[in-house]
């Protein structure tokens, strides 16, 4: 893990313009890089962001899977349902939906609801799922304080709650952390069982029983939705059976191929919280700053920087590959070690009702997963189509493993 100090950062590596930072907070970016950056000026920066409640994040299940036999939109049509029935139920018992709920995920926010309350619905949220839909989900609940900052979640809880989720959960999975169980209380009408596989000393109990809502009444569906309101409206039309012919009408709509950059810098070392969040946001901030540098050279499109992440398509393989190597190296002189992985093939690219762009597609699950989930900082990760389209040679030849299939990435 990374340990920062901006003093030895170029002036002028965290400044963005306000038509590039999308939702980052850049009054308080700007506040940080040029004060004294000190524990105390972290936490008076931050105070008034700070909230306290449980924290709900769902993940899918088994999507890269199911990407082998069935087209993007189809796969968006699927993730609708559980998408509307979490925000349905959520909003019902006074959640506050976090952010938007980009490809598979979901995260919620509930401040002075019972605790015993949340879990009960998320268990009537997860039985109308199993019910209804096809495509099934796992959910974390834990309870915490987070800093609520440009529309998203930061802070040590706010990682804890997203990595449990996205990595631990199996689909149709309740489970909770151990600071929610202990909200619960003695006496809870709940049956749990530890989860002794967890990796890193995280302690979470997988709810086997209790009571639920039966009685709920959904709320508003309509959830944070990471697409144009032109392509929801259509969306929310595909229902299954879905009729062939009209996929292929909204595809011929909406679809494209491009090659698909990730980017994911390394997180700073959390020994002062505070101090990490606000280091983390400016270096999301620069990976803004040198992305835009860099496309006006390259060609491409930013699509988000969100967290540690950055996304960016392009229509040429080879300007792809010298992006992704340029940005490396940028980081790389300034002592942060970034991640890439690089696929190609059939994507969604979105207007945000709110400003912005979004993406939905395979090789952005792909990109993601050759780099994040089996890659290694300080590394290029490129699919076998991508390299050959972009004239790479002489890179170092890996399998791995996706969703349990062996595949074969090129590495630079």
């Amino acid at each position: 893990m990374a340990k920062f100090s901006i003093e030895r950062f170029p002036a002028g590596f965290f400044d963005v313009s306000q038509d590039l930072a999308g939702e980052l907070p850049l009054d308080l970016i700007d506040d940080w890089t040029h004060g004294d950056r000190s524990r105390e000026a972290a936490l008076r920066l931050l105070s008034a962001h700070l909230v306290s409640g449980a924290v709900v994040s769902t993940d899918a299940a088994g999507l890269t899977s199911l990407s082998r036999r069935r087209s993007v939109i189809e796969i968006l049509a699927l993730l609708d349902q559980p998408k509307q029935i979490v925000s349905e139920c959520g909003r019902a018992i006074g959640g506050d939906a976090i952010g938007v709920w980009a490809a598979d995920n979901t995260q919620m926010l509930y401040r002075g609801v019972e605790p015993s309350r949340v879990l009960s619905a998320l268990l009537e949220t997860r039985d109308r799922i199993r019910h209804d839909c096809e495509v099934q989900v796992g959910f974390c609940v834990h309870t915490g304080s987070f800093f609520r900052l440009g529309g998203g979640l930061y802070g040590n809880d706010a990682d804890r709650v997203e990595r449990l989720a996205e990595v631990s959960t199996r689909g149709g999975e309740v489970i909770v952390t151990d600071t929610f169980l202990k909200t619960l209380g003695d006496g809870t009408p709940f049956a749990v069982a530890e989860r002794a596989d967890l990796p890193g000393g995280d302690r979470a109990w997988t709810v086997t029983d209790g009571p639920r809502m039966a009685e709920l009444r959904a709320a508003d569906g309509r959830y944070p939705y990471p697409y144009s309101r032109e392509f929801f409206d259509e969306l929310r039309r595909l229902r299954p059976p879905i009729d062939a012919a009209e996929l292929r009408r909204l595809h011929e709509r909406f679809a494209q191929t491009r090659t698909v950059v990730l980017v994911e810098h390394e997180r700073e070392e959390p020994d002062v919280p505070e101090i990490a969040v606000l280091n983390d946001l400016a270096l999301s901030a620069a990976m803004t700053k040198v992305g835009a540098d860099l496309l006006r050279e390259t060609g491409g499109t930013e699509i988000k920087t969100i967290g540690n992440l950055g996304i960016y398509t392009f229509v040429d393989p080879p300007a792809a590959v010298a992006f992704a190597r340029r940005f490396r190296a940028l980081f790389q002189a300034q002592g942060v070690a970034v991640r890439i992985g690089i696929d190609r093939g059939e994507v969604l690219v979105f207007d945000l009702p709110a400003g912005g762009e979004d993406i939905a597609g395979m090789p952005v699950n792909v990109a993601s997963k050759i780099a994040q989930d089996t890659g290694q900082f300080g590394r290029v990760y490129l699919t076998e189509s991508v390299a050959g389209l972009a004239g790479a040679t002489g890179l170092e030849r890996l399998t791995v493993r996706i969703a349990g299939v062996d595949a074969t990435v090129l590495v630079d």
